[in-house]
This record gives C-alpha cells, sequence and structure tokens, in this order.
C-alpha cells in the first residue's frame, strides 16, 4: 500500500426540528467530497482536494477492481428531473497516484433520497436503495358509496440494479424492486410528527460475504429485504420485524458470516444466522443499545463488525455514544462499554455513520453536530480513546480507500 485515502461525504442538508422533524445542519454550504490522506500514523488526516459534486454527499462505496468510487446525492427532485439538479447516483474514477475522484458520470436514482450504494464489478451490476421522503400528496376521492374523502400518497421507497459500463460508469437501470406497504402510523416517536412509518423508507444495500445476496433494510415496514444477485431483482426472503422496530442498518460478521441489524426505533440490535444457499434469516438474539437509565429519544444508526467478530459497534443518535456490543460464540448480545459523542440537537442531526481504518485500529467517526471528524484509538477490550478531530463542516459518511 502506498498510501491511505479517507474521502468524507459533505452533506449541508438544511432544515429544522420543528414538530419533532430531523434538525439539520445550521450551515447549508460545505457539500461534495473532501479528500483526505492518513498520515503513517493511521490517526491524522491531510486535506489533498475536494470535488464539488455530488452536493447532498452520502453514502460512498469503492470498487477496488475497477477503482471506481459511488456516491449517492441526497436529494428530492423538483419535480423537474435533472432541470431542478435531482437525487442522483455519481461515479467517479480514483486517480491512483493523487488520489482524487475524477468524475465519470451521474445518472438519476430511482426513488427520493439515495441512502446507500454498493458494486460488484464482476457482474456488471450497482444497487441503490433509495429512502424517499416524509411529506404526503392530498389526493381528493370519491368512495364507492358516493361520498368523498382524501388520499395520501408517499414517495416510493426502492431497491435499484443499475448496469456498470465497461469504463466504470453508471448504465442504464435493468430493474427496481419497489418497498410497498408501512409500519405503524402514527407511531410514538416526534420523528416528523409521528409519521416516520407512514411509508416504507430503504436504508442500506449490503452484499453477503459470496456477494449472492443483497441484503436490504427497510425502516417504513420493519423488514428486512433479501434479494438474489443475478439479472434482477428476485426476493429470496423477507424478515419480518415487530411493529415498531425500524429496521436500518445491516452488517455481516466477517468470521461466522451472522448478520447484525439495528432496530432505529426501537433502539435494538438484532443477531441472525444467515443461510449462505437459500439467503433465509433465523434471529438469535436482540437487545437494547442504550442504558437502562437513558430515557430520551434515542435513534441507533450504522454499525461496524471488529475483524474478529468479537464486537459489534453501534453509534446512538440521541444518547449519542458508540457503543460496544460483545458477541458470544453463540451469536448471543451484551452491551458493554459506551463512548460519549458531542451532544446532538436532535437525533436526525447526529452523527449517522462510522468507519473502521483497513487494520482496524481506528474508528473515524463523522461527528456531525461538531462539524469535525473524530478519530477514536479502538483497543483490544471494545473500548475506545480519543486521539484527534479534524475541522471539517458537513461530515456525514467515510470511506476509506487503499492505494
Amino acid at each position: 500500500m502506498k498510501k491511505l485515502m479517507c474521502y468524507v461525504g459533505l452533506n449541508p442538508v438544511g432544515g429544522s426540528n420543528t414538530q419533532g422533524g430531523i434538525a439539520q445542519t445550521e450551515k447549508p454550504h460545505g457539500g461534495g467530497i473532501a479528500v483526505f490522506e492518513v498520515g503513517k500514523d493511521g490517526c491524522s488526516l491531510t486535506l489533498r482536494g475536494s470535488v464539488p459534486s455530488p452536493v447532498k454527499a452520502g453514502a460512498l462505496y469503492y470498487a477496488k477492481e475497477t477503482q471506481m468510487l459511488y456516491a449517492v446525492d441526497e436529494k428530492k427532485t423538483g419535480g423537474r428531473g435533472e432541470i431542478a439538479g435531482g437525487s442522483s447516483v455519481y461515479a467517479f474514477h480514483v486517480n491512483q497516484e493523487s488520489g482524487m475522484p475524477e468524475y465519470r458520470n451521474h445518472v438519476p436514482s430511482m426513488g427520493a433520497n439515495p441512502a446507500d450504494v454498493v458494486a460488484i464489478p464482476a457482474k456488471k451490476v450497482l444497487y441503490t436503495a433509495s429512502h424517499g421522503g416524509f411529506e404526503h400528496v392530498e389526493k381528493i376521492v370519491q368512495n364507492a358509496d358516493g361520498s368523498f374523502g382524501l388520499t395520501y400518497e408517499y414517495d416510493d421507497a426502492a431497491t435499484a440494479q443499475y448496469a456498470i459500463n465497461d469504463d466504470g460508469s453508471i448504465g442504464a437501470v435493468t430493474d427496481v424492486a419497489v418497498h410497498h406497504g408501512h409500519g405503524m402510523d402514527p407511531n410514538p416517536s416526534p420523528q416528523h410528527g409521528g409519521h416516520a412509518q407512514s411509508g416504507s423508507h430503504a436504508h442500506c444495500t449490503v452484499l453477503d460475504p459470496g456477494k449472492n445476496f443483497l441484503l436490504v433494510g427497510d425502516k417504513g415496514t420493519d423488514r428486512i429485504y433479501v434479494y438474489r444477485v443475478g439479472q434482477e431483482l428476485e426476493t429470496a426472503f423477507i424478515y419480518q420485524f415487530g411493529s415498531y422496530s425500524g429496521a436500518r442498518h445491516i452488517a455481516f460478521d466477517p468470521v461466522t458470516g451472522r448478520v447484525y441489524c439495528t432496530l432505529e426505533f426501537s433502539s435494538e440490535i438484532a443477531s441472525f444466522d444467515f443461510d449462505a444457499a437459500t439467503g433465509a434469516l433465523h434471529e438469535i438474539d436482540r437487545i437494547s443499545t442504550i442504558a437502562p437509565d437513558f430515557t430520551g429519544r434515542n435513534e441507533p444508526a450504522t454499525l461496524r463488525v471488529s475483524p474478529d467478530g468479537r464486537y459489534i459497534y453501534v453509534n446512538n443518535r440521541g444518547e449519542d455514544t458508540i457503543v460496544t456490543i460483545e458477541v458470544d460464540a453463540s451469536g448471543h448480545l451484551t452491551r458493554r462499554h459506551a463512548f460519549s459523542l458531542g451532544r446532538s440537537v436532535d437525533p436526525g442531526a447526529a452523527t449517522r455513520q462510522m468507519e473502521l481504518t483497513p487494520d482496524a485500529s481506528f474508528l473515524y467517526v463523522p461527528e456531525r453536530p461538531a462539524y469535525a471528524i473524530r478519530i477514536l484509538k479502538v483497543h483490544e477490550d471494545g473500548t475506545f480513546s480519543d486521539v484527534n478531530r479534524v475541522p471539517i463542516e458537513n461530515p456525514v459518511y467515510i470511506c476509506f480507500v487503499e492505494l
């Protein structure tokens, strides 16, 4: 490895926390992707440049085989597609000398607010999950008995499959699986006035180790969708959680192949056995991610698994902690440690993602409320210590690339 690069998605979302909505950054500028080089110590950063688009950069994914970096632009179209600069998926080639992303192309996303992206270059496919929004359109309808009423229509949430062109750029959409249904509406969460499950909300795209299945968490329907990778999106399995769970992010254990999932509304983490032949999930355990004495609103987001499979790291938004969950040999879970982050005004504006360095020595946290990248040393017992803080506006996502 000549150098380690750190790409940071910057997302100036804007907005307010009225009526329990998502409180966002106060700084409407500072979007795009920032490009840092990681020092030999593993915990220092030198800014090497940036690219201005996507303006509301969210999830990033690097395909090592083709040296391509893919990114989503977390937008909702203005109703006029590209004229309004709508939600998109971007492709960049990473220069292997400078580490700078070189723009290839971007295409419209299938659905508003794309939340995640992953690619399989060998099969020339790319997948996205679109979260959709929370606003509704009211339609006047006449009922069968002649009376009049209203219906409410929401954005579609979806998993989309794209072709990848020979040069790594993104090609045509080859299939879309629209997620139908919704969870408890209204629900007890103040998020969006209690209507955060009024529609489906796809949140992640995670490949199994064999790259035969794609797992998508949908917090709006309390489901994990398992799709078989192929010419089209074939549903292999659907795991249905109980009401008001909110399946958000998923990770695989690199040692056992188990699956872990955070549940946004119930503030839990669940463990599963995964059938690598059929894609079926069998729940093993589920525990709370928050301390027993915590009483405020909390919404866990991302999780990361240590290379040896002993620990899972989860970031709590609300409790504003990174917690260490210990996993025993049978897949049962125990909360062991909690590291405090800076206080957020609302879970919607809190830290929502984090990434281990390739050697797992450090955890990089885009600490959104503090406008900084917080770098933590990971110790053998799963605890953390603060080692560095790098100021930057609107950080939301970290992606490492070894050159």
